[in-house]
């Protein structure tokens, strides 16, 4: 959507309108254009729009017109909190506080912002000298009402900025403490990208029945973001990301992780890989996280790695690339994620990154963002090839330890043998032999800094002097029980026993044709009897097309929440294959569920006599859509004795039309 009104006719102050021109806004966006005038009526409303739409100039701008309609003449000297704006974090309330010291410095407006993890003592002196709008997170405002500081009686107004995630991130009780020492009769406004009972029923009880005005709720996500999925392994993960970053030579980009301590993680591969990088995540103090958004903001930065703690609220200007190193657990931060970029009317680009542990989360947000989305054709071209070793990343301090697998290791032995020796409260030696060990953190491999050895399972490697022998080992190596598959070259020969006679060791590499039929329908079969799903699989390829397809008795079960099941067993098969042979370049995966029950089967010569009126009525033949040979038999088989058409399979390859024409 876009909108051609100006700030001007909404009949705004004259020092605020040349405030809205000095930071470069003339026109309004939808979304202000939809809330500015119930808000300047005094209505208390609940907005929702797509991230990135504007939502933070659509309550400022009509709240500084309040004020200053209100007290036109001693605002400056008025030493009161007329409006309070609550943020789900920090860095959205120091972004939000900006925008009013921007647009109403000059006006006489007073703004504060209050945040956890700085210092109290200087924000209730800032309070003290005067603060019109204070912008706070829940917590911290909580602390300075109950400390007498923040007096919230002629409060004519409270802000629920991003307002889903503020009951997301439990702050429920926080906010209705809030609103319990402000008058009935304040003014509510809830902005927010998505719709949360919680916001709405709290709204409720205390009274407010907010105006809803939604923008584009049908489309989630901004147009102009090209967002993509690409099915990579753990492993790949971070290759995968090094070559995007080469690829995007202009990227100003910020990746997302799940956890803290591989946002750190990855922060510092990325360093090491010689990329401007940083971290940003909840464990930092708040003047270190200040900090570096400046970096980032000035470029100083170019890649920002951060947890959701930056997903909501933050407009960067700029920022043309979003990477989700890890899928969201919640759906709803998908769209917060991606909406990092495409904002302002610009093009952006976002591409999240699938493993198999991953897979759980992909289908929520499918639902969410009621749209799949478009999946990568990878090639080996993709992963870069030069990546050094992982770091390790000090849980508890952050900073990178450089030790090795058999340290840590050692270490543990000799914490576990210091614990054995320990006394209890009267002296004696205590014995675990026989007790679990408790409260004893384990954590992940990735985590902890080591990888292990890297091994391509694709290509056996042996040196034997039979090569019977050699085939074999190698079976046992691709759990194969037939050398159909087997294929193999000669690396090297050496020299014979004996001079001129004996046995001659050679050097083979053995490696896996890629017969995917052979390959993978007794591994989908096995993967069947182990999900106990009565289901039979047939696999064919042509190139570039790989066919997976399912029928059976369970067929609906592998169907079930949009194809759950089937962008498992898809995932499962990527993986099986990159781990047993060398994929083709564009090789296009297509996996489903093809029914052949009664009712399809009646349904299909439907429409064939249907079809078949037609032709006799017009006299014109007709083409049915390209069917498999099953379908098409059933069709041929149908009208082979009728008097009046005939059929005609028409094309090449599997799948053909049937021509339906007169005799």
């Amino acid at each position: 959507m876009e909108t051609t009104i100006e700030f001007t006719e909404f009949a705004l102050n004259t020092g605020l309108l040349a405030s809205l021109e000095n930071a470069g806004f003339q026109k309004a966006s939808p979304i202000q254009e939809l809330v500015i005038i119930p808000i300047l009526e005094g209505k208390d409303i609940f907005a929702q729009a797509e991230t990135g739409s504007g939502k933070t100039g659509a309550f400022a701008i009509p709240i500084i017109e309040q004020m200053l309609r209100k007290y036109p003449d001693d605002l400056a000297d008025l030493q009161k909190i007329l409006y309070v704006v609550l943020s789900p974090t920090r860095e959205l309330a120091q972004q939000t506080y900006k925008v009013f010291r921007q647009f109403g410095d000059d006006l006489g407006i007073k703004s504060c912002c209050v945040i956890g993890g700085e210092d109290i003592e200087k924000q209730k002196k800032t309070i003290a000298k005067g603060c019109h709008v204070l912008v706070a997170t829940p917590g911290r405002l909580k602390d300075l009402i109950r400390q007498n500081v923040a007096k919230l009686n002629d409060c004519a107004g409270v802000v629920f900025d991003e307002a889903d995630r503020l009951f997301d991130m439990g702050f429920k009780k926080e906010i209705e403490f809030i609103l319990s020492k402000i008058n009935a009769n304040r003014q509510l406004i809830m902005v927010s990208a998505t719709t949360n009972l919680d916001v709405l029923n709290t709204a409720h009880k205390y009274k407010s029945h907010p105006l809803e005005l939604k923008l584009n709720v049908d489309n989630l996500l901004v147009e102009n973001i090209n967002h993509e999925i690409a099915m990579v392994s753990r492993d790949e993960k971070f290759p995968f990301l090094i070559n995007l970053l080469r690829k995007q030579t202009d990227a100003y980009t910020i990746v997302f992780c799940n956890t803290q301590i591989m946002t750190h993680t990855v922060a510092e591969w990325l360093i090491r890989m010689g990329f401007k990088a940083k971290a940003i995540s909840g464990k930092l103090p708040q003047n270190t996280r200040t900090r570096l958004m400046k970096e980032f903001r000035e470029k100083e930065i170019t890649t920002l790695v951060c947890t959701d703690v930056a997903a909501r609220g933050l407009d960067i200007k700029g920022v043309n690339f979003v990477v989700n190193y890890d899928l969201p657990q919640e759906a709803a931060s998908y769209v917060h994620r991606i909406g990092r970029t495409g904002r302002a009317g610009k093009s952006g680009q976002a591409i999240s990154l699938c493993a198999h542990e991953d897979c759980e989360f992909l289908e929520p947000i499918y639902k969410f963002i009621q749209q799949k989305i478009d999946k990568m054709q990878l090639t080996d071209d993709d992963f870069a090839t030069d990546v050094c070793k992982k770091p390790y990343i000090d849980y508890k301090t952050l900073k990178v330890v450089e030790r090795d697998h058999n340290q840590r290791r050692d270490s543990y032995n000799k914490d576990d043998n210091k614990r054995s020796h320990s006394k209890d409260n009267r002296g004696n030696k205590k014995s675990f032999s026989n007790e679990p060990k408790r409260n004893k953190t384990v954590r992940p491999a990735e985590e902890v800094g080591y990888q292990g050895p890297k091994i391509d399972r694709r290509n056996f490697i042996i040196s034997s002097n039979n090569e019977s022998d050699a085939r074999q080992i190698a079976l046992k190596h691709f759990d194969q029980s037939t050398d159909y598959l087997l294929n193999f070259e000669i690396l090297e020969k050496g020299s014979k026993k004996f001079l001129f006679f004996g046995s001659r060791s050679v050097k083979y590499r053995f490696f896996l044709k890629p017969i995917y039929k052979r390959l993978l329908t007794p591994y989908i079969t096995k993967l069947l009897m182990m999900m106990q799903i009565k289901a039979e699989v047939r696999v064919s390829f042509k190139q570039p097309y790989l066919r997976i397809n399912f029928s059976g008795k369970d067929e609906k079960l592998l169907l079930n929440n949009n194809s759950e099941l089937l962008e498992s067993i898809e995932h499962l098969v990527r993986k099986y294959l990159a781990q047993k042979i060398e994929i083709q370049p564009g090789l296009m995966y297509s996996v489903k569920c093809y029914n052949y029950s009664k009712k399809n089967e009646k349904n299909l010569l439907s429409l064939v006599d249907k079809i078949k009126k037609q032709v006799i009525n017009s006299g014109k033949s007709s083409n049915l859509k390209a069917m498999n040979p099953s379908d098409r038999r059933i069709v041929h088989q149908h009208l082979d004795k009728d008097p009046e058409v005939k059929t005609t399979s028409i094309g090449e390859g599997r799948f053909k039309q049937i021509e339906i024409s007169l005799i």
